[in-house]
């Protein structure tokens, strides 16, 4: 019987994961969480799927893995100590090192391109909402990105590493802000009475897609990485969110509720033109392999894995037992 994945105090959006994800077919691995043996681990497997392998063991729950850019190592989130760490460990399971170390919870790791720092979400130092922070991978050097009392979410690092943009409601609704990665210079990126939200930067850094309301429904937008010359790329009767830039750049997957009702996985060109429908039905959170010829998606009704190659065919399942497989990231040949 399925069940649910675990309930996540800080929701994790693999947009964001996105940026550290991905690997090619022949080479490079994909890590999820499963609950197939008892309770929450981190699991890999080739790109087909083969050679599965438990790399997390405790009576915890272990689940949110990313991948290091260079491909060695994972982050993920833990409850193992009583409430949510973060954590790393070797691409095998091996040296696993605990990052963070507080009362409070702290989730949503995001590696910085060069793989020697992880930003993530905390509600330490007494906050009810949640701030920004930047750890070592080794747990050193923990800094405080953003400090203002105000929910703060979803760091999503620049390409060159110089930047973090992030979600804060701190103006009375959801916009997003880009900070340094010192945490100095933070900066408001969008203004709008509505929501905008999921922020994700192009690979040459010069423009961020994100989700907002403000046409009156979710739909995808992008804007150059200042906030300047925002444009909406999608225009349906229908929810459109969770964008993931090509490694090329030149064209975005997502989720959309277009022409079925429920979520499943699309394609567009950067400018939004050539939309097209190309996954399963019901899926949703895609990530990219590298070489940028395939997605990793979820069927969230069946919790299971699968791959399509970009222009939608050849779809593949990955996984296929009775409890819940999620939270794909698809990490390159170390």
């Amino acid at each position: 019987m399925k069940i649910r994945a675990p309930s996540i105090i800080m929701a994790i959006t693999l947009a964001a994961l996105l940026a550290a994800a991905c690997g090619g077919r022949s080479d490079g691995r994909i890590a999820f969480a499963s609950d197939r043996d008892g309770n929450d681990e981190i699991y890999a497997m080739n790109a087909d799927g083969s050679s599965v392998r438990r790399l997390t063991n405790n009576d915890a729950g272990d689940w949110g893995p990313v991948w290091s850019p260079d491909g060695r190592r994972i982050a993920f989130v833990s409850n193992r100590d009583g409430n949510q760490e973060i954590y790393a460990m070797n691409a095998d399971g091996s040296e696993e090192t605990r990052l963070t170390n507080n009362d409070a919870a702290d989730g949503h790791p995001v590696w910085s391109p060069n793989g020697g720092r992880i930003a993530f979400v905390s509600y330490r130092d007494n906050n009810r909402k949640a701030e920004i922070y930047a750890v070592n991978d080794d747990g050193s050097d923990m800094i405080r990105l953003v400090n203002n009392g105000s929910l703060n979410r979803e760091p999503a690092w620049s390409p060159d590493g110089r930047r973090i943009a992030f979600v804060s409601n701190r103006d009375g609704n959801r916009e997003i802000y880009a900070v340094n990665d010192d945490g100095s210079a933070v900066t408001r990126l969008t203004n709008h009475r509505t929501d905008d939200w999921q922020p994700a930067w192009s690979p040459d850094g010069r423009r961020i897609a994100f989700g907002s309301d403000r046409g009156g429904n979710a739909d995808i937008y992008s804007m150059n990485a200042d906030g300047s010359e925002i444009t909406r790329l999608t225009h349906r009767a229908a929810g459109d969110w969770d964008p993931a830039w090509s490694p090329d750049g030149r064209r975005i997957a997502f989720v959309s509720t277009f022409g079925r009702g429920y979520a499943n996985i699309h394609m567009m060109n950067a400018d939004g033109s050539e939309m097209t429908w190309i996954g399963l039905a019901e899926g949703s959170d895609p990530v990219w392999s590298p070489d940028g010829q395939r997605i990793a998606f979820i069927n969230y009704r069946e919790q299971e894995i699968y791959t399509i190659n970009a222009d939608g065919s050849e779809i593949t399942q990955l996984t296929d037992n009775d409890y819940g497989d999620y939270l794909p990231s698809w990490g390159p040949a170390p």
